[in-house]
């Protein structure tokens, strides 16, 4: 399979390794608009072609998908260029800037009959694959609520608000774990340190089934947080990206309350205690290569991966939502 990545800043160095390390990816070309990031990766893989026209990319037919790591804005007209080449694509994360053009890009590669994938790296993690596996097992029993918070400094200039900066991992996460979509949203926030851009945000979410779901986003700390907690009929998930593999993902047992709804007619003592512990066994494999993976299987196979566009487009809109209730303070 030949591939076209189109944008090697920060990321998109990393998604040419894994391309390129994938034996699936027969052919590799890459393009950039700074000669000095084009240099930078010639240096790193000789025998890969670079070019600063990114058409040259999108009009050759020997390339069978491109690769999309530009700034947000640019998603929605190289896709376009790309689907109508008549090529699978593959774009970060998120999947455009506005829900109307996210629409519009699912519905035209649906009509082209192509893949597209958005760069949702959480739904690879191997914690992420532990819990749902645990979950698929019917270990936890009903799902009820997902609390998560992703805390860290933003960025020196930032150009977009932390719920589109930070938002997008955990929501990712929580619509490939809960496998739908909410029906109502709300978000609160402020900004405290960049002025006029909110960088302290909550998110909370209902859904069809009745679960919730509350996100904790923002730029006011140096400590590192990154916390998904989800607690189930049986029990709770912790999960703390922060800390080593073997203690990143316990399950605890709901354990035994007799405390809850005791009438006072009855005699007996009341109690509680700590269930069994289970510590996650983590599956192994960078997340990244499995992304990168499942994409070429998903073009080979002609099915849909796990971070389709119908996620990515769940994304922008609940992402849309979330600042528009910020900004406009309509809270419930």
């Amino acid at each position: 399979m030949n591939i076209g990545i189109i944008g090697i800043g920060y990321w998109g160095p990393n998604l040419v390794r894994n391309f390129y390390n994938n034996p699936k990816c027969k052919k590799l070309k890459v393009s950039d608009l700074r000669p000095g990031r084009l240099e930078y990766i010639k240096n790193l893989f000789p025998d890969i072609s670079v070019t600063a026209n990114p058409n040259e990319l999108l009009e050759d037919k020997e390339i069978d998908a491109i690769v999309i790591a530009t700034p947000v804005t640019t998603h929605k007209s190289l896709a376009l260029d790309a689907l109508r080449n008549k090529k699978h694509v593959f774009i970060e994360k998120p999947l455009t800037d506005n829900y109307d053009d996210a629409c519009e890009l699912v519905d035209f590669a649906k009509a082209r009959e192509k893949i597209i994938a958005v760069g949702h790296i959480f739904q690879f993690a191997s914690s992420v694959t532990a819990i749902k596996n645990f979950i698929n097992e019917g270990k936890p029993g009903e799902l009820f609520h997902f609390n998560s918070q992703r805390i860290n400094l933003g960025p020196p200039h930032a150009s977009i608000n932390v719920v589109w900066d930070l938002a997008p991992h955990d929501l990712s996460i929580l619509l490939y774990l809960f496998d739908e979509y909410p029906n109502k949203i709300n978000a609160f926030g402020e900004s405290r340190w960049w002025n006029g851009i909110t960088d302290n945000a909550h998110i909370f979410m209902e859904f069809p089934s009745k679960r919730t779901a509350h996100i904790h986003i923002s730029w006011l700390s140096s400590n590192k947080t990154r916390k998904i907690m989800l607690f189930c009929s049986n029990g709770n998930f912790e999960y703390d990206e922060t800390k080593n593999e073997d203690d990143r993902v316990i399950f605890y047992d709901k354990g035994v309350d007799n405390r809850i709804n005791h009438k006072e007619s009855e005699k007996t003592k009341l109690q509680y205690g700590v269930g069994e512990i289970t510590k996650l066994i983590l599956p192994k494999g960078e997340p990244l290569a499995l992304e990168v993976d499942t994409f070429l299987d998903s073009i080979k196979y002609n099915m849909e991966p796990r971070n389709n566009g119908e996620i990515g487009k769940e994304v922008v809109r609940i992402l849309e939502i979330a600042s528009s209730a910020i900004k406009e303070k309509v809270y419930a």
